[in-house]
């Protein structure tokens, strides 16, 4: 009985699966999107996955199960066919989501692409797709989610993408774009989450934006946008992600932001024209986690905010500003406070005296705070770098070591150089001798968020600030094994140092006097060829002693469009007091996430600085290497005079001798050699001086005489 059952269920089992199979052979895909789908994978060098199309028709296997293909990256390039008519043999069903995710297809958006009008979802991300983002992509009106981020797509945006009414997500960023958004762009009402960074956009925002209220989510970073920041975005009351940075805004920040209190990141920064702003829109923001208002002209007080509020907050970046006053107890007391960056401020008094359990990484370079270095420092990263403490026994203990040469009013050889050169192979952890025999001392340290350190000497110093947001695992050293091009000194390049906001190099005690400064970078991260990882750029600002040399410095493009190039930039500068600052600034542009999430800013490989005078002074190395040569050289010079007197003296001696000698011989022809006996002689004589012998006992006495 009990194996007749088995043996039902079995056959029942069998049945089942037969009649999924059945089902499944008996839908087929909408012959016009199986043929629109054939011809886009054609032209985008794609093949159907083995998981799908199990029967040579697309609409089969994971295409119809229950498959997740957005999260899954073993299905790709795939489709899910999510809407079906009929039954049986005349079940049809449609394509409503198509995914080539980056997998490096090359080529334009293909018109058949246009024919799956039931698309839903469509994801092109990660590829290299050029040219235009076509019209027709207009006429896809069920769309609900779209990516075409991080491709080569050009020209202007379509206004057809107003068409899309159905969009809840849309993101075009890192192309190469150009012109304003469409204002058609307002009529997307139902979209929550707009991704448009580094898309190389520029204009005004249009006034239509306003009618997007569902927003969520707004990444609009590294583009030209112009005028102020739309009072509108206020309204926008479910935001709870924007990013405005490396624009061309003007100030001041709208006070209508206030009114976003679900906002739990806010970016703003590189707001370079117009008012100042004020703190005062941020007291109402109490769920943020992450605060960037970096380089916004914001003119305040820090006291002007209740910090105690802000029980979420974890980042905290005013650098680059105007606030001023004392830095508040409240808020370094935030328990949940990991970074924070107050650099480039007018901050003043002394620092509070204890700080909350995870702020570990503080940045205080560049204001004018005084008093004495507080106990907590020794167990944080605190950057101090000019300002007006004064060094003693208490904070050398705690700091790096000559950090004193980096106050404002302490600098290190101030009136009395020490040297007249010194050059840098960033990142490396050994010196490299280079082919303008400049000897690259090594700068391996590892620096933080909020780190600097003087070299022993001290010839020269480093300072770095800024934390890699967003990123798993964001690293200041980078390192290339490449063979480099426009080099003759490839080992130079095999490191560099990396900074997601503000790199400093310093010579300290140097001869005063004009030098040529040069710095040198190659890129290395963003391959040449067709790739998506292609498309990434490095853009930053350069300064020496205070000024400006380049404004969106682009390595790669300074390079001709390659990577793993050198690339060599030189500037005249003065040096009037002893002292010289090379700055590496993010003023908030290039790709954010290219290769990974988090790469960005500065990158420089080597550096050095030579005078353009005859220098009075050697360096402090070569000077500590010159002790040490003097007493090898005074050692060996010793060793020869004496070797030489005794040389001499042997040389004289064997002279005499041998003049000796040759007055005897001349004498001994004269008058005779005298009749002289050998000792050999007398003794064979004698027979050994035996007593028996007569005259042995003579010479004897004769002998014996002479000794007495």
């Amino acid at each position: 009985m009990k194996g007749r059952q088995l043996l039902h269920a079995a056959a029942l089992s069998l049945l089942l699966l037969a009649t999924v199979a059945h089902a499944q052979q008996a839908a087929r895909t909408d012959p016009g999107d199986a043929a629109a789908l054939n011809a886009v994978f054609a032209k985008l060098g794609q093949k159907a996955g083995t998981s799908w199309n199990i029967s040579g028709d697309p609409c089969t296997g994971a295409a119809t199960d229950s498959t997740n293909i957005d999260s899954d990256p073993n299905f790709n390039p795939a489709i899910k066919c999510e809407l079906c008519t009929g039954s049986g043999n005349t079940s049809v069903c449609r394509i409503t989501k198509l995914k080539i995710y980056a997998l490096d297809a090359v080529g334009p958006i293909p018109e058949e692409l246009r024919n799956l009008t039931a698309l839903t979802n469509l994801n092109l991300a990660q590829n290299y797709l050029t040219g235009p983002l076509p019209s027709f992509i207009g006429e896809l009106t069920n769309m609900q989610y779209m990516s075409l981020g991080t491709n080569a797509l050009s020209g202007p945006l379509p206004k057809e993408l107003g068409n899309l009414t159905n969009l809840i997500v849309l993101s075009f960023s890192s192309n190469n774009f150009s012109g304003s958004l469409p204002s058609e762009l307002g009529n997307l009402s139902k979209l929550e989450q707009l991704y448009i960074d580094s898309a190389g956009l520029s204009g005004p925002l249009p006034a239509s934006l306003s009618k997007l209220t569902k927003m969520k989510q707004l990444w609009a970073s590294d583009n030209d946008f112009t005028g102020q920041i739309p009072e509108y975005i206020g309204s926008w009351s479910s935001l709870t992600e924007l990013r405005f940075q490396g624009n061309s805004f003007e100030g001041p920040i709208p006070a209508t932001l206030s009114n976003l209190v679900q906002l739990a990141s806010l970016r703003i920064g590189d707001i370079l024209n117009g008012s100042s702003s004020s703190l005062a829109f941020l007291n109402n923001l109490t769920s943020l986690n992450t605060l960037v208002l970096r380089n916004c002209r914001m003119s305040d007080k820090l006291l002007s905010i209740d910090f105690s509020k802000f029980t979420s907050l974890s980042l905290l970046d005013l650098s680059f500003n105007n606030i001023t006053g004392q830095v508040p107890q409240t808020l370094l007391n935030l328990n949940s406070l990991t970074f924070l960056f107050l650099g480039n401020n007018s901050l003043s008094g002394s620092l509070p005296s204890s700080i909350g359990s995870s702020l570990k990484n503080l940045d205080f370079s560049y204001n004018q705070l005084s008093g004495s270095v507080p106990s907590w420092a020794k167990d944080s990263q605190l950057n101090l770098v000019t300002n007006n403490f004064v060094a003693d026994s208490s904070s050398n203990s705690v700091l790096p070591t000559e950090w004193g040469c980096l106050q404002r009013n302490t600098p290190c050889f101030l009136g009395s150089p020490q040297s007249s050169s010194f050059a840098v192979d960033c990142g490396s952890t050994r010196s490299v001798s280079g082919s303008d025999n400049s000897v690259y001392e090594p700068d391996g340290a590892t620096l933080g968020p909020a780190s600097f350190y003087v070299t022993g000497a001290p010839t020269w110093g480093v300072s770095n600030v800024g934390w890699f947001m967003d990123a798993i695992n964001g690293s200041y050293i980078i390192y290339s094994s490449h063979q480099f091009l426009n080099t003759l000194d490839t080992e130079l390049f095999r490191n560099a140092r990396m900074s997601p906001s503000s790199l400093r190099y310093f010579g300290i005690g140097l001869q005063n006097g004009n030098y040529t400064v040069t710095l040198q970078f190659a890129e290395f991260d963003f391959p040449d060829g067709q790739s998506w990882k292609s498309t990434g750029r490095r853009v930053f600002d350069i300064y020496v002693q205070g000024v400006r040399k380049e404004q969106n410095f682009d390595i790669r493009k300074a390079a001709g469009g390659k990577s793993y190039t050198a690339v060599r930039k030189q500037y005249i500068v003065p040096v009037t007091k002893n002292f010289l600052e090379i700055h590496l600034f993010w003023a908030g542009k290039g790709t954010c996430c290219i290769p990974s999430q988090g790469y960005y800013g500065p990158a420089i490989s080597a550096l050095s600085a030579t005078p353009n005078f005859t220098p009075t002074v050697r360096n402090a190395a070569a000077k500590k290497e010159g002790s040490k040569t003097g007493v090898i050289v005074g050692v060996i010079v010793g060793v020869a005079v004496l070797g030489l007197l005794a040389f001499s003296g042997i040389f004289v001696w064997r002279q005499k001798r041998r003049k000796l000698s040759l007055e005897q011989e001349e004498l001994y022809s004269i008058v005779g050699r005298p009749n002289v006996l050998s000792y050999g002689e007398l003794r064979s004589a004698t027979e050994n001086f035996s007593s028996n012998n007569l005259l042995n006992m003579l010479i004897q006495d004769s002998v014996c005489s002479i000794f007495l």
